[in-house]
């Protein structure tokens, strides 16, 4: 039975797996003080439902698919994490990358990623005539030295959105379903955006996105 809805399930962080051929670059000595705080934690899970997931099998301290591929335009690639990170959540030096490493990673990670959500979307707009990610995310309790966002008022649920791919009924339906359930809720606060592929970015509104993180007291 098809699902009722042309919807893809993203998960780009859950996974905690270091391919052993990576481990040499990595320097800092709270590897796993990065895996626990970084990692959004069981969202494989927390998201799965009858729609196909895409879900990232490498830690994003390894690759970040999330980010732009190039860090001329990822704000976060300031801080030395854009998709292959240098540095860790406070700062510190995470792992020694050089220009062929990096390389060598985004092809083997976050091409070979990008190419298996590029595949999924056109299968949905062939099919369907349209295609909606879901972009399944979680986040820390308290903000972490990285974030932007330093609120300490956290909400249970933020909704990520995008001007171009998120309808405004989209935004609306999923505060109010989490808002009628007793949830608080914020749009784009603590994190905005969502994911969409680079093929469809700001070109094609059939490709329509949403994030929702979820906070970690709930769960974790």
């Amino acid at each position: 039975m098809k699902p009722q809805l042309p919807i893809i399930i993203h998960v780009p962080h859950a996974s905690t797996f270091i391919p052993s051929e990576e481990w040499h670059t990595f320097v800092t000595s709270g590897l796993q003080r990065e895996i626990i705080c970084m990692t959004d934690h069981y969202c494989d899970d927390l998201f799965m439902s009858e729609h196909e997931m895409v879900r990232f099998p490498i830690s994003r301290l390894v690759c970040d698919v999330e980010r732009f591929r190039d860090d001329s335009r990822e704000a976060m690639s300031t801080k030395g994490m854009g998709a292959v990170y240098s540095a860790c959540s406070d700062g510190s030096l995470l792992r020694n990358i050089r220009d062929m490493d990096k390389e060598r990673i985004l092809s083997a990670y976050y091409d070979v990623h990008h190419r298996i959500l590029n595949r999924a979307v056109r299968k949905r707009i062939k099919e369907y005539g349209k295609c909606l990610i879901v972009d399944g995310h979680s986040f820390f309790k308290v903000p972490l030295p990285h974030e932007n966002d330093k609120a300490l008022d956290r909400p249970d649920f933020c909704i990520g959105t995008d001007d171009f791919h998120t309808p405004g009924w989209i935004r609306e339906r999923l505060t109010d379903y989490f808002m009628h359930r007793g949830y608080s809720v914020k749009v784009d606060s603590p994190f905005a955006g969502t994911m969409v592929p680079e093929t469809y970015y700001r070109k094609d509104e059939r490709v329509m996105s949403v994030m929702i993180e979820i906070n970690w007291g709930f769960y974790f």
